[in-house]
């Protein structure tokens, strides 16, 4: 699923491909909505519109249950 949540924000991503991946629960999070969600974090090649090769990382925070998400963010590689 998050995989499916990265991909629908890069409208125009071609060639989409996980580098790694992994899942770990936030046991300190200070939000006290949500208590322990669960944090995925992608690192994904694909190839934008351009025909340029990106590298980014994508993290999906979803609720402990695993059925809604929280929040997305993409970001470069290197940050």
């Amino acid at each position: 699923m998050a995989k499916d949540v990265i991909r629908k924000k890069l409208s125009a991503a071609r060639d989409f491909d996980i580098v790694s991946f992994k899942e770990d629960t936030l046991s300190s999070w200070t939000d006290s909505t949500f208590k322990q969600p669960i944090r995925y974090t992608l690192n994904f090649v694909y190839t934008d519109s351009t025909g340029v090769v990106q590298n980014k990382n994508g993290v999906v925070l979803f609720t402990p249950d695993g059925r809604s998400i929280i929040t997305t963010q993409i970001t470069d590689h290197n940050q």
